[in-house]
């Protein structure tokens, strides 16, 4: 689901360095917010954007925005966990060799985050796009990436005609 708005007729081709601002969360999530300015910094490099971290220095753009939710579920636990060495799988069964049990208890967990940003020109102090994405993984690394290319994938590389 795209919940992109541009502004029409902005040049998006113009904007060449960017300045990633703070992304803002709640209390119990405090340093997300700084992970997921990494994860733009990170994306926006890769897509060949010039990335600014100096307020001082001139950039086209400054993009921010809030990390609008952001938990972990632990879906199952699972005890007893035995090791199958010749097949290499773990399974809750031994099996008839008589493996050894392995000392651990396994999880079932998911990470779920919403990012929302928005990118202001900085000449006219404007908001020309923003966007939001609800993103749910494994693991806390690849939830905010996937969020965050997700939210820039819908950032234009050219100029936005008013037509609709």
């Amino acid at each position: 689901m795209n919940n992109a708005v541009v502004k029409p007729d902005y040049d998006f081709s113009k904007v060449k360095s960017i300045r990633v601002g703070q992304f803002s969360s709640g209390k119990r999530y405090r340093g997300v917010g700084d992970a997921v300015q990494n994860a733009f910094i990170q994306n926006l490099l890769a897509n060949g954007y010039d990335v600014v971290s100096e307020a001082k220095v001139k950039a086209d753009c400054i993009i921010e925005g809030s990390v609008t939710s952001f938990y972990r579920v632990r879906e199952e636990r699972i005890d007893n966990v035995y090791y199958h060495g010749r097949s290499g799988i773990y399974s809750r069964r031994r099996n008839r060799w008589r493996s050894m049990p392995y000392d651990a208890m396994a999880y079932n967990n998911t990470v779920n985050i919403g990012v929302s940003a928005r990118m202001t020109d900085v000449e006219t102090d404007r908001v020309v796009w923003s966007d939001s994405f609800n993103n749910e993984s494994w693991d806390e690394d690849s939830a905010i990436s996937g969020a965050v290319k997700s939210v820039l994938k819908s950032l234009p590389k050219e100029k936005v005609s008013d037509k609709k």
